[in-house]
């Protein structure tokens, strides 16, 4: 390529520094959908952060790639339990970690279902997340977040003064500085720094029961509920929808343009369009699809606490 004329340079700089400064806008602007509020108990992590990988870019696709639904006697198998597991999680590395809240176990496994490791986490662990080398576990007795990476310490902890299970689902944000955590009892959703000292801010509020949340590339959060909304779109500007109509979701990831959610009450797995809030089943008849997970090479893996298994297929776009 012939290189730059001088006024060419000149342009490509500006656009360069354009571009630069509508990133650094959209990548703060989920934080102040909000005012803060008084912040809960925090404790400071005391462990160094480490580099997150930069992530690939994958193609987009649409609920028209998607195959027939597959019914859970033609999923994958990847692992049997001795446990009743709830939530799923993949780090850096590919490795799976996965909850058991009953039994107060993290178990980790190999990307091929292996098992690695299992460890005892108290306070009935829940939702898991992947930051670096960190892991971070919702304690729902307890209404905190854990870091169990060496050196273990609370992260932050919610007060929960209703008669209501505790934070369920959380999940590190496509920039990966920041934890978003469903506070289950209140109806509410944060944001925890992963890199500042600070308390949690608060993103939105009146989430009926919200269990789950993921984001896009362009920094829209998507938070799913038990209850009504069921599923909701939080822009980095401050707007709000529902999504779709849903009534009892478990867990909600996004991989190439789609949403994927569990629904309790139908007991399946769904593909949807985050613009138009449609859906087509993928995965049917699991009896109680709880943790949900993508992996680098685009498939789903879903965890069911009735028959104690992980299970893999394709995501849409993907025959195989």
């Amino acid at each position: 390529m012939a290189p730059f004329s001088e006024p060419n340079r000149r342009y490509a700089t500006g656009v360069l520094v354009l571009a630069v400064a509508l990133f650094a806008c959209g990548s703060t602007g989920a934080g102040s959908l909000l005012p803060s509020t008084p912040p809960p108990s925090l404790a400071v992590p005391n462990s160094p952060l480490t580099q997150r990988a930069t992530p690939s870019v994958v193609a987009t696709t649409t609920l028209a790639s998607c195959g027939a639904a597959r019914d859970v006697r033609a999923l994958t198998p990847i692992h049997s339990f001795s446990v009743s597991p709830d939530d799923l999680a993949i780090d850096a590395r590919g490795r799976l970690w996965v909850t058991a809240r009953q039994a107060n176990q993290l178990i980790g496994l190999s990307g091929t279902g292996a098992s690695v490791s299992t460890q005892t986490v108290s306070g009935g662990p829940e939702g898991v997340a992947s930051s670096g080398s960190t892991l971070y576990v919702a304690q729902q007795d307890l209404n905190a977040i854990v870091a169990v990476t060496a050196p273990a310490h609370t992260v932050v902890t919610f007060p929960n003064h209703s008669a209501h299970a505790g934070i369920d689902g959380i999940a590190v944000d496509t920039i990966g500085e920041r934890l978003l955590v469903p506070d289950s009892p209140t109806g509410q959703l944060f944001a925890v720094s992963l890199t500042a000292v600070a308390g949690p801010r608060l993103l939105a509020s009146g989430l009926g029961r919200p269990v789950a949340a993921t984001t896009d590339p362009s920094g829209n959060v998507f938070v799913a509920s038990e209850a009504s909304p069921g599923l909701t779109e939080l822009s980095p500007s401050g707007a709000r929808r529902s999504v779709g109509h849903f009534a009892d979701l478990d867990e909600v990831v996004y991989h190439a343009g789609l949403l994927y959610v569990t629904e309790l009450d139908h007991r399946d797995v769904l593909a949807v369009d985050p613009s138009t809030g449609a859906a087509v089943p993928v995965a049917v008849n699991l009896p109680a699809p709880q943790g949900l997970a993508v992996t680098s090479a685009g498939t789903l893996d879903i965890v069911d606490a009735t028959t104690n298994r992980l299970y893999s297929t394709p995501a849409c776009g993907r025959s195989s």
